[in-house]
């Protein structure tokens, strides 16, 4: 038992707080540790610390804990001429002539979007990921039906170039089948 440790019972008596609250702090590295007990010198410290801060001195915190400091955010003027819809930079504040002027540039790409939506030149994305979906697993059941339906038929071709021409055009069939089918709703030009 050396003279520069504590047993975490007697840390727990001297501190006034129970033996958990001693162990939670060991743990959290406010109080060091030797093996089971408690390093006295930093115990002690740990203790001052304490007793300023309940005395109404809040001790200052280390380094690595230090909040950063605070600074006051700055009045930012927008320019109007090179963007109407400019950003502010990042912790500033607008003046009021060029907030109003962000406000109702928002205002009216709302609007914008709300005919656009109602003209039907714009569509959710979970609505055109739901078609494209439909549109795709018919694609694949389509083709994933080829072996099992036209296999025969592929059986009785003679050479590579039989086959090869066979299966064009029964892929081929297949494709014009599912466009014919009236599934298909994605223009042609996308």
């Amino acid at each position: 038992m050396s003279a520069d440790t504590i047993s975490q019972s007697e840390a727990a008596r001297r501190a006034g707080v129970s033996r958990s609250a001693i162990q939670k702090h060991l743990a959290s590295g406010r109080i060091i540790s030797e093996g089971n007990r408690v390093n006295l010198a930093s115990f002690n410290e740990w203790l001052d610390l304490k007793k300023e801060t309940h005395s109404g001195v809040q001790p200052p915190l280390p380094p690595e804990v230090q909040p950063p400091p605070e600074v006051a955010p700055q009045v930012v003027s927008l320019d109007r001429s090179s963007s109407p819809d400019l950003e502010p930079p990042a912790g500033s504040l607008l003046d009021m002539k060029s907030a109003l002027l962000l406000e109702q540039n928002a205002k009216a790409r709302i609007k914008q979007l709300d005919f656009d939506e109602r003209s039907g030149s714009v569509v959710e994305i979970a609505v055109v990921t739901a078609r494209v979906g439909k549109e795709y697993a018919a694609v694949r059941r389509k083709l994933l039906a080829l072996p099992a339906e036209h296999a025969p038929s592929v059986h009785r071709c003679k050479t590579v170039a039989d086959v090869q021409e066979r299966l064009r055009v029964l892929i081929t069939r297949a494709l014009e089948e599912l466009t014919a089918d009236g599934g298909s709703t994605i223009p042609t030009g996308v």
